[in-house]
């Protein structure tokens, strides 16, 4: 009988440990240098490989910071898509709901890893992604075309089915999503400590109250 199967299946296993591990050397190192501070040099330290064996799993540094954030995206994006189908198949009655589902998704997101959400944060901020290479930067760009894309199908719906006053639909995604990072940064920043700020989420629901306020017909 062929041992070739378990010897394949065997390497397999070994790639994707290898590759799980780099992952995580590369956000300790991503986490304390932040994203340009970090080089592959010292990822592949921290992963104990050298520099070749490194690239062979990612390329660049690009490719490893997209694989790296990708997981917290399409949470995010799936977790807005599910919204979206609810409020097609008309499940919601009040349009509270909706605002308070929307805040809750994004809260989760950032709840589910903290430190990662906020060097994807920073990040966005200083607009790292237009110096990525095409490829790491094609992907970033659609993931985020992916969750603004949702969210402007979740305000359209909204107020077609009245819920919400009418506005500007490509705005609101953004105003939504800027104001929770700003207020998650704020908090953050405020707190100064391991772990979630207890501020934190009374602040998002004053926040939630006010768009809510603003916006809601029913």
């Amino acid at each position: 009988m062929s041992h070739k199967p378990l010897v394949e299946r065997r390497k397999k296993r070994e790639n994707i440990h290898r590759r799980d591990e780099i992952l995580r050397s590369a956000r300790e190192v991503m986490l304390k240098k932040g994203y340009v501070g970090a080089t592959m040099d010292e990822i592949a330290a921290e992963a104990k490989l050298t520099k070749p064996t490194l690239y062979q799993y990612f390329k660049t540094k690009d490719e490893l910071f997209v694989r790296l954030v990708e997981p917290l995206i399409k949470s995010l994006a799936l977790k807005l898509e599910k919204i979206r189908t609810f409020l097609e198949q008309k499940k919601y009655n009040t349009g509270k709901d909706i605002i308070r589902d929307i805040f809750d998704v994004y809260y989760r997101t950032f709840e589910s890893d903290p430190d990662l959400f906020k060097l994807f944060n920073i990040f966005l901020q200083f607009g790292f992604i237009y110096s990525m290479d095409e490829g790491s930067s094609m992907e970033m760009k659609n993931w985020g075309k992916k969750c603004f894309a949702e969210g402007n199908m979740i305000s359209s719906l909204s107020a077609e089915q009245g819920f919400i006053r009418e506005s500007d639909m490509q705005l609101s995604p953004d105003y939504v999503w800027g104001s929770f990072c700003g207020i998650v940064q704020l908090e953050q920043n405020r707190w100064r400590r391991e772990g979630i700020s207890p501020f934190l989420k009374p602040v998002l629901q004053y926040a939630e109250n006010l768009l809510a306020s603003a916006l809601l017909l029913r």
